[in-house]
């Protein structure tokens, strides 16, 4: 009896020691999971980050087609629109009006585009595509002969004196080294320094947006006017 009872109380400690051991490497895998759970997730956070600033566009302009005459034959002869600057807010910043002839309308511009990691990682200068408007005409008449909308080199409207302008000025001064010295250009982090124009067949009554694609350029996208408006809030009450 005393050789059983023995071997039960030493069966017992032997268990409750194993069971503790089990416990203890089950905590312990249990722990090292939740650990791995929180770098996946965390990991997968910063991925869904990077994607969503290479994503990112910033909406740059608003072209609105105003009138437009057509001659005897019902040809267009001439497109009249306004031109709205915007801020990153989409407020606005500026308006002009431009007459020209046809009815194809090109909005001209110099455009940078940083290196992706800068981007992806959200880079406070570099994070985003620089674009400066320079010009607009029509397929009516050559580029040479298109109307200013920006000084050429000079910051954009809506610019203070910050960090950030003066970094944009200074792309901006570079810009044309860049476009042909591609040291210059890696200097810079900047992978693509060019100037591009979109531009559309129009038709009176219709609204577009010059939209900046943060690691890409510049995009001309139909406003679908029945959608519910955002932003463009007008810097004055006069037309």
């Amino acid at each position: 009896m005393r050789i059983l009872l023995l071997t039960i109380v030493f069966g017992g400690v032997v268990g409750t020691v194993l069971w503790q051991g089990f416990l203890s490497r089950e905590r312990a895998l249990l722990d090292e999971i939740g650990r791995l759970e929180t770098i996946m997730a965390e990991e997968v956070a910063l991925r869904d980050a990077m994607i969503g600033r290479l994503e990112r566009t910033t909406r740059m302009a608003r072209v609105e087609v105003l009138d437009q005459t057509m001659d005897e034959d019902q040809v267009i002869t001439d497109t009249t629109f306004r031109f709205v600057e915007l801020d990153e807010d989409g407020a606005e910043l500026d308006r002009r009006e431009y007459t020209l002839p046809g009815e194809v309308v090109f909005i001209d511009a110099w455009t940078i585009r940083f290196d992706h990691e800068q981007v992806a990682s959200g880079d406070p200068f570099a994070g985003q595509s620089l674009v400066l408007f320079k010009r607009v005409y029509s397929d009516q008449i050559p580029p040479s002969e298109g109307l200013p909308i920006d000084t050429p080199g000079g910051i954009p409207n809506g610019y203070a004196v910050s960090n950030e302008a003066r970094f944009e000025q200074a792309m901006w001064t570079q810009f044309w080294r860049m476009t042909g010295d591609p040291e210059t250009a890696r200097r810079h982090g900047v992978r693509v320094a060019q100037g591009e124009a979109v531009y559309k067949p129009v038709r009176t009554g219709q609204v577009f947006d010059l939209v900046a694609e943060s690691a890409g350029g510049l995009t001309m996208v139909p406003v679908d006017l029945d959608a519910p408006e955002e932003g463009l809030v007008a810097a004055s009450a006069e037309d």
